[in-house]
């Protein structure tokens, strides 16, 4: 793993690899927010994960000083059934993202780097849904960074500089 080094914060960027031509404007415009907030966008393609994808993002997330998802539409789950025949049997929401940032939320939960969450309208699943979203998992629209994406801007760069002044190791 090549780790650069710089004075920029670090901001791992995950989203579903493959996007409709509506959806990729709205990362490149999130690519473009975080850049010209001079972080370092970290991207992972989806065959660099490999055969232990656990080991390369724990890397890259003790390296990061922030994660953001985009919860772009993946699954059309809007005509699917949620534990049925039990007395907790519900409609699930309407769209569903890729499951693998809900891993990568919850990696990035345990190590301590804030997390900011981007759900595409009606993505509601896990992480993305707004009763998931506090101390350590912020939400936004995916639409606009807005306020609540400067006060984890904030805390990606205090996140920053306390991993910078703890040294190597």
């Amino acid at each position: 793993m090549n780790i650069s080094v710089t004075d920029r914060p670090r901001v791992f960027l995950g989203a579903p690899s493959i996007l409709t031509p509506q959806q990729q404007p709205e990362l490149e415009r999130w690519v473009a927010w975080l850049e010209h907030r001079s972080c370092e966008v970290v991207r992972v393609t989806r065959d660099s994960y490999g055969a232990d994808p656990w080991r390369l993002l724990t890397g890259l997330f003790s390296h990061s000083d922030g994660v953001l998802l985009l919860g772009f539409r993946q699954l059309d789950a809007r005509s699917a059934v949620w534990r049925p025949d039990t007395k907790e049997e519900a409609r699930p929401a309407g769209w569903w993202t890729s499951p693998w940032l809900q891993l990568e939320a919850g990696m990035a939960v345990a190590l301590r780097v804030p997390v900011l969450v981007a759900p595409e309208t009606e993505v509601e699943d896990g992480v993305f849904h707004p009763d998931a979203w506090g101390t350590h998992v912020q939400g936004t629209a995916l639409t606009d960074p807005g306020a609540t994406a400067d006060h984890w801007l904030t805390a990606v760069r205090e996140h920053r500089d306390r991993r910078t002044s703890a040294g190597p190791g």
